[in-house]
């Protein structure tokens, strides 16, 4: 489903949202989040070392998920650039979650694994990236959402905890560098 918004308070053009899908998932950076497993494979030694290799498994974790879950992952778009994207599901398809000292996440609730721009950041961009994820799990009937959010670097790919708490979302635990925090909704 692709969704249009326009935040002239923030942002003076139109952002494009799109669930991630085979069609459009080669549009994630090469460099990165199409062969990032972080996530879906805790163990770097299992990962493959190529590339490629890595993105034909994190193609199969999208289909896998999304066939399950539905839909957990979005683009975004200014004109013609994707510049951010997220990623989002029962912290049960994400292993990696289990290994931060301020987790686990709430089994019941989605957790939010990334929520990057690589461009144009401050714009309100992240902002309606996430109301479009909040609107998607309101819509499923999930009642909350969590994530880990970095309490020192704004470069953490789920974002830097004040992003959050500006959205509603509170610090349920936290350690030295993370913080899970959660927003029912």
């Amino acid at each position: 489903m692709e969704l249009a918004l326009c935040l002239p308070e923030r942002v003076s053009m139109n952002l494009d949202l799109a669930d991630i899908s085979e069609a459009n998932f080669g549009l994630l950076p090469d460099a990165g989040c199409r062969c990032c497993l972080y996530w879906e494979q805790p163990d770097r030694d299992q990962w493959p070392e190529s590339p490629s290799e890595r993105e034909v498994l994190k193609r199969e974790w999208f289909h896998s998920v999304s066939g399950e879950f539905g839909g957990c992952g979005k683009l975004v778009s200014v004109g013609s650039s994707v510049v951010g994207y997220a990623q989002f599901s029962p912290p049960a398809d994400l292993p990696c979650v289990v290994e931060y000292a301020c987790g686990p996440p709430d089994d019941s609730a989605v957790f939010i694994a990334c929520l990057y721009l690589w461009e144009m950041r401050g714009r309100g961009i992240g902002s309606a990236l996430l109301e479009a994820i909040l609107a998607d799990v309101r819509a499923r009937g999930i009642a909350a959402v969590e994530t880990y959010a970095g309490k020192g670097s704004a470069s953490n790919p789920s974002g830097p905890l004040p992003f959050w708490r500006k959205h509603g979302f509170s610090v349920v635990r936290e350690e030295e560098d993370f913080a899970l925090v959660r927003r029912d909704l």
